[in-house]
């Protein structure tokens, strides 16, 4: 009986250390962003035509048309198989890529990716670099990476590669970007010199690249994924940067005890006034500051919800600084 009941608790202590062993791994595994171009985030039908307006999440960097006052290259989706070569075609189903030129102005009628080759053009920059670029907010996260499946045929002429693809993150929503050399391959660039890793191109067939990206990356609110393509307009080789099914992954970050402290505090309009809240210890006193220092409002406590009259503030961003039972001191942005 005894030998039973041992058995029984091992083989309930084994399951149970099975299942915290997949729970921690899946917390490892938590997926912030996932995107195949075939409708699991958003409709995609057309291509990425604004700087300002996004198309489903996304936004280009450039929409400026080229020669002859026509778009050369621009970021679309596709899901046409036919009727083009395989550097040419989708991933899987719809797909994200560079390519459309059928003399457009601009032209978005669904058509298999394909580049513009030609004779050199002589009345503008001969390169032309466009980026796919979207939003995702990596707070709560760390570790960070990204998986992407790709093709790129690209073109190499004497050891010099002229049609690539980079990949390229940004912390502060898009006003400076990094790019990633871990990935990809290296190689002399037409246009931005010489890389040991991070550039994609001469593979017709399709890849699956996993990047793991810098630390700076995680737990970012304005954190923007790029996808970069630079094309020699007078030599292309017809397919562009094609890009599907991208997983983006983190771990989440264990909060220690005073990242605890500070979100069991919050600060809330409710109706005309502001509500200072605790779920834990008491708060004491509530000051109010301006963004010049100056002490707008003192208000006592003790008491685990503290109202602000709003009335009592002229428009504009205050500080709330807390002092709480246990002697901790929160602080919280308002605006009136």
């Amino acid at each position: 009986m005894k030998r039973s009941l041992l058995v029984k608790t091992s083989r309930n202590l084994f399951f149970t250390g099975c299942m915290m062993a997949m729970a921690i791994g899946q917390a490892q595994e938590t997926i912030i962003y996932q995107q195949n171009f075939d409708g699991n985030n958003g409709n995609f039908t057309n291509g990425i035509v604004s700087q300002n307006t996004p198309t489903n999440g996304w936004l280009s960097s450039s929409t400026a048309p080229q020669y002859g006052e026509i778009f050369r290259h621009m970021w679309n989706f596709s899901d046409v198989t036919a009727g083009g070569e395989q550097i040419t075609m989708p991933i899987s189903g719809r797909s994200l890529g560079m390519g459309f030129f059928e003399g457009n102005v601009p032209f978005f009628e669904n058509h298999y990716f394909y580049t513009y080759a030609g004779d050199i053009p002589t009345d503008q920059t001969f390169y032309t670099t466009r980026w796919a670029h979207v939003g995702i907010s990596t707070e709560g996260f760390e570790n960070i990476t990204v998986e992407f499946k790709w093709r790129c045929a690209g073109e190499v002429f004497e050891d010099v590669v002229y049609d690539y693809g980079t990949v390229n993150t940004s912390i502060d929503g898009g006003a400076t970007w990094a790019m990633d050399q871990t990935g990809g391959f290296g190689g002399v660039t037409s246009e931005h010199g010489t890389f040991s890793g991070g550039l994609y191109y001469g593979n017709p067939g399709i890849q699956t690249t996993t990047i793991s990206l810098p630390s700076d990356r995680a737990d970012q609110p304005n954190f923007r994924l790029a996808f970069r393509m630079v094309v020699d307009e007078g030599y292309g080789t017809g397919g562009g940067f094609i890009i599907d099914d991208i997983i983006i992954r983190g771990d989440q970050i264990e909060l220690g005890s005073e990242e605890l402290n500070k979100s069991s505090f919050t600060v809330y309009k409710d109706g005309n006034n502001f509500v200072a809240k605790s779920t834990s210890d008491k708060i004491q006193s509530i000051e109010v500051f301006d963004l010049a220092g100056r002490k707008a409002m003192n208000l006592m406590g003790n008491a685990k919800q503290v109202r602000i009259p709003a009335s009592e503030l002229s428009k504009g961003v205050y500080i709330i600084k807390a002092k709480m039972e246990n002697g901790d001191e929160m602080t919280q942005k308002i605006l009136k």
